[in-house]
């Protein structure tokens, strides 16, 4: 019952340290790279500051579940808490937005500046998360397994989630799901015409986001790698750990107004990214699962500072 108080409150302190990290951040990044980012949206009303504080709140939920599952501690888990943070929320989604920019018309200078302050405050929330949940001075002992992996193998895996599994949920998840709203439609093609899936593949080849899906397709695996090898427990408990960080992480940013998406758009968005990356998490967990059956694991038990060397 103490155990859960405790959470409780850590919980709501992190969220809000999170708000603040989010905003010092966005200043600080629009000091460096000056752009109209700061500047409040139409459709924010009176509940911009209220969203900001409820994404920031799911997000360090989903963060917690992860910390309070993770065999990495100290200046480690800082480490690794900011590459997951930072990779999902901003860098993998910034990406996309780049892409997409001919149609968003988001400044460059803006896209800069989101990304500088999402590295402050994923470097920020990483500390104050490993430091509030005692993660800095636990002296237990850590199981590590190490995993000695068959390069050929392990590239056959990546190819096959890269190449083929990840642009296949990512472009269904897209037309069956954001591609249904007409307003999309209109906002990245220019007509509200509703196209075959098949025509609308041969585009995604001939423009090359066919090849620039099988890149983020390569460094999705890298950051689910990196989040399942650092996590205990069962594959099923990693894999649902991994589709609420790629979930929330990847989505919850959709529920703040901006001038660059109507609500209706955002809504659409949110839903397909939402369900598209747990299925995704599921489904890397799953393979590195399959994988790792036929590998050599060694487990070994640690005390902490044999740990953080």
């Amino acid at each position: 019952m103490k155990t859960n108080i405790k959470r409780a409150f850590t919980w709501l302190g992190l969220s809000l340290l999170m708000t603040v990290f989010w905003i010092i951040g966005l200043f600080l990044g629009n000091a460096i790279f000056p752009s109209s980012i700061m500047e409040p949206s139409g459709d924010a009303g009176e509940n911009g500051g209220l969203m900001l504080l409820l994404t920031c709140a799911l997000n360090t939920a989903v963060i917690l579940f992860y910390v309070y599952n993770s065999i990495s501690k100290g200046w480690k888990l800082v480490g690794v808490l900011f590459l997951i943070t930072f990779g999902i929320q901003y860098f993998m989604s910034q990406m996309e937005t780049l892409w997409f920019n001919d149609s968003l018309n988001f400044p460059i200078q803006g896209i800069w500046a989101i990304v500088t302050g999402g590295a402050i405050m994923s470097l920020l929330f990483a500390i104050a998360a490993t430091w509030l949940t005692g993660n800095f001075i636990n002296k237990k002992e850590y199981n590590r397994a190490t995993i000695k992996v068959v390069v050929a193998p392990m590239l056959k895996w990546v190819s096959l989630l890269a190449v083929i599994i990840w642009p296949l949920v990512y472009f269904l998840a897209g037309y069956l799901i954001a591609w249904q709203f007409a307003d999309v439609r209109l906002l990245y093609s220019g007509t509200s015409e509703m196209g075959s899936f098949l025509s609308i593949m041969k585009e995604n080849v001939v423009s090359g986001l066919y090849l620039f899906q099988i890149f983020r397709g390569v460094l999705w695996v890298m950051i689910a790698y990196l989040t399942i090898a650092s996590t205990k427990g069962s594959f099923l408990l990693k894999g649902v750990i991994l589709g609420l960080l790629l979930s929330f992480l990847g989505s919850s940013q959709l529920l703040l107004p901006n001038p660059f998406m109507s609500i209706t758009v955002r809504m659409a968005h949110l839903i397909e990214t939402a369900s598209s990356s747990f299925l995704w998490g599921l489904i890397l967990a799953w393979s590195f699962a399959k994988f790792t059956n036929n590998q050599q694991i060694v487990s070994e038990t640690l005390s902490e500072n044999e740990f953080l060397k």
